[in-house]
């Protein structure tokens, strides 16, 4: 850990312990650059993908899973974990109307579950969209429709949709389902669950992943502890809170301390994946109004996980469940013991987290850790899953930029800011929260990684950042290479 000094120097300063952060310090560090900062808000690595403990109990952030089209990407993942990064059997349920539908969908639990006159509709509606004539989408709204028809938009999509993102699914850019869901196409979706056409996946329909036996995190513990053996520093609970700058060149950072103490980094060259929006509100001197406004219009939906620790060997079977369901707010459940059995000590127990997607100006946001416990519990009660004598223990996490939103009319505001962005000589925004795209895990490490490479000029240099993902091509669209 860096010594208490007030002010110092290094050459690259990377802002972020997450996914992101890690790849940029692990491409560095591979090159021979050493002389490295890597500072965290929290107290254990892996930002939104990172594992926490509580007692004997290890839960992360959300459910993730290890899965990715790049070569290198899973190389990497492999070659840090090795024998414990572990293939995993993917069992994913929606919850809707009482009833759990498998995910990927199987056509006869679609029919049983609908029943005969909402299944004629759905397909009455699949054919109608495909027959009718095709406008550009707009919304996301629209693009659902022409793929599924109105009826499964309305069953598979629409209420789990708005959970997530807080606003109508007819506000939503359409660029969010062309990013994450291309080629989920009905017919193919049939196709693969008829004839389980294993050469060629739905990309969001993986039906294997891989994953660290002790959590996320542990796959970024174990990338950071080699950095850090390797020369690379690191500073945990710390916050970011001001970028000066002279002109387009960032010359230091204000850091505030776990201790409370304020301390001045400098640095040749910024790696940074500080929340977009924010960072301009942070730069010293301040940015124009042209930038700032369009910076004030990038929104975030932030992300409460309530834990629970529940005294029962088996809960459900599924690694997590998607909740469709309008009659409680919970969006979504997830079994980390199903992921890996090493995530609880004790055999007989389980460890859940269910998720609930608030703005921060939301009264939910700010409700006590008990009520959001009580309310977790309720609705699970509700739902027939756990009973509250079975519950042992509950935590509560808080996440304030988890998913950047892809409103109407958001691109306009994102243009301004990437082009302001690339004006500075030695800052690059990298991952979810500093790129302001939905990325995974694989497109957040490799955003530091390519970022890595054009600081170090090596071949390919360069690299375009922003185009990241923006191919719509989703981290599924491929086979396990490991097998």
């Amino acid at each position: 850990m860096i010594e208490n000094i007030n002010s110092e120097s290094y050459e690259c300063c990377i802002i972020g312990a997450g996914p992101a952060g890690l790849g940029a310090a692990y491409e560095l560090v591979k090159n021979g650059v050493t002389d490295i900062l890597i500072i965290d808000k929290n107290k254990r690595v892996g930002g939104l993908a990172r594992t926490d403990i509580l007692g004997e109990t290890r839960f992360d952030i959300g459910p993730h899973r290890f899965f990715t089209k790049n070569k290198e990407i899973d190389k990497i993942w492999h070659d840090t974990l090795g024998s414990n990064f572990q293939p995993v059997s993917r069992l994913t349920r929606i919850y809707y109307k009482n009833k759990y539908f498998n995910y990927p969908i199987k056509p006869a639990n679609v029919l049983m579950n609908l029943g005969p006159v909402d299944s004629l509709n759905a397909t009455l509606s699949f054919f109608s969209s495909q027959i009718s004539k095709k406008n550009t989408p707009i919304t996301f709204e629209d693009w659902i429709i022409q793929k599924f028809g109105h009826k499964l938009y309305e069953t598979f999509f629409k209420v789990y949709t708005e959970k997530v993102w807080g606003i109508p699914c007819n506000r939503i850019g359409a660029e969010w389902a062309i990013q994450r869901i291309k080629g989920l196409d009905a017919l193919e979706v049939l196709k693969n669950a008829l004839f389980k056409d294993r050469k060629k996946k739905i990309k969001t329909l993986v039906e294997e992943f891989d994953f660290p036996v002790l959590g996320v995190g542990q796959m970024y513990e174990a990338m950071c502890d080699k950095l850090v053996s390797q020369g690379a520093e690191l500073m945990i609970e710390s916050k970011v809170f001001r970028f000066n700058r002279h002109d387009n060149v960032i010359e230091s950072i204000d850091v505030l301390r776990a201790d409370g103490k304020e301390i001045k980094i400098n640095a040749k060259q910024f790696f940074s994946s500080v929340p977009l929006a924010h960072y301009f509100g942070m730069l010293n001197p301040a940015e124009s109004g042209l930038i700032l406004d369009s910076a004030g219009m990038l929104k975030y939906r932030a992300h409460i996980t309530v834990g629970l620790l529940i005294g029962r060997s088996e809960v459900f079977p599924d690694q997590w469940i998607y909740v469709h369901s309008p009659d409680v707010q919970i969006a979504r459940i997830a079994n980390y013991k199903n992921f890996s059995k090493a995530m609880v000590k004790d055999e007989n127990t389980t460890t859940l987290s269910v998720e609930y997607f608030v703005f921060t100006y939301d009264n939910l946001w700010s409700e006590t850790d008990k009520f959001l416990s009580d309310m977790a519990i309720n609705e699970l009660e509700k739902m027939h899953l756990v009973e509250r004598r079975e519950v042992i223990n509950t935590w509560v996490v808080r996440e304030a930029e988890a998913y950047p939103i892809y409103y109407l009319g958001f691109p306009d505001h994102y243009d301004v800011l990437k082009s302001r962005i690339d004006q500075f000589v030695n800052f690059y925004s990298i991952g979810r929260a500093g790129m302001h795209k939905y990325n995974n895990q694989d497109h957040s490490l490799i955003s530091g990684i390519l970022a890595a490479r054009n600081y170090l000029k090596l071949p390919g240099f360069p690299f375009r950042l922003w185009d990241i993902n923006v191919d719509a091509e989703y981290q599924e669209n491929a086979q396990r290479t490991h097998e």
